[in-house]
């Protein structure tokens, strides 16, 4: 598909860790250089089809675990055979390479060749949330956000689709929940209740999405872990309902 997808936060690819992550089915390796720029590759050694998510990022190189071969970070061409240490490699020894990008918090990837498919207009800055794994296709789980956000007494949003992959939802009234800890959690994340909250959807394959939330605001220290309890309390029951539907 000529789009791209959020595949990781920004925090999960660092330097000295290889993250694996997928999309359509296609397993990917994506990882972070020490020159800062971030890489999403088919999670396949070319040479013996080894994992390359178990491997090891060395500078700007990503290093396979089982023969030691490295590959060049943007390119993906092989640098480096161990058993082989003064030849060149061939220009065809290359890992599999998809476009990559890392903006408003995420790393993203399209598994089309094309240049032209535009970043998502997302705000920035923003606060990205924990992504959420659930057992059933993109499209169930959409159908579910668009059913509303929120649990009985909480802020609720409004979603709407942007795509079939992008969902935005805006906040609507608020209604006393009675329980004093609650109505004081709901108070505190007001400021961050006001915002929109865009829902990025990344179909892992058929069976299976992560839901990526961002918030279209900066959180301030001090609300930040009340605030991201209220959301993953909310992502976890989305997560249930669909599920657990028939």
């Amino acid at each position: 598909m000529d789009r791209w997808f959020a595949v990781a936060r920004s925090e999960e690819v660092r330097q000295g860790h290889v993250f694996q992550s997928a999309l359509f089915g296609q397993e990917m390796a994506v990882w972070r250089a020490q020159s800062g720029g971030v890489n999403a590759w088919e999670n396949r050694c070319p040479h013996r089809g080894v994992r390359l998510s178990i491997g090891e990022q060395i500078g700007d190189e990503l290093r396979c675990r089982y023969h030691g071969w490295r590959f060049a970070t943007g390119t993906g061409q092989c640098t480096y055979m161990p058993a082989h240490p003064t030849q060149k490699p061939g220009a065809a020894l290359c890992a599999t390479v998809y476009r990559s990008s890392e903006r408003y918090g995420y790393v993203w990837a399209s598994l089309q060749p094309r240049e032209d498919a535009p970043l998502l207009p997302l705000p920035e800055p923003g606060t990205t949330l924990r992504g959420v794994y659930v057992d059933a296709p993109a499209e169930s789980v959409g159908e579910r956000l668009l059913l509303g956000y929120g649990l009985d007494g909480e802020r609720r949003l409004c979603v709407r689709r942007l795509d079939p992959y992008l969902l935005i939802g805006e906040p609507r009234s608020v209604r006393s929940t009675g329980d004093a800890s609650a109505d004081a959690m709901e108070a505190a994340t007001s400021e961050a209740a006001a915002a929109p909250v865009l829902f990025l959807l990344q179909p892992l394959d058929s069976r299976a999405t992560v839901i990526h939330a961002c918030i279209a605001a900066a959180i301030s220290a001090a609300e930040r872990l009340a605030v991201l309890r209220a959301h993953n309390t909310r992502l976890l029951a989305i997560r249930a309902a669909v599920e657990q539907a028939p």
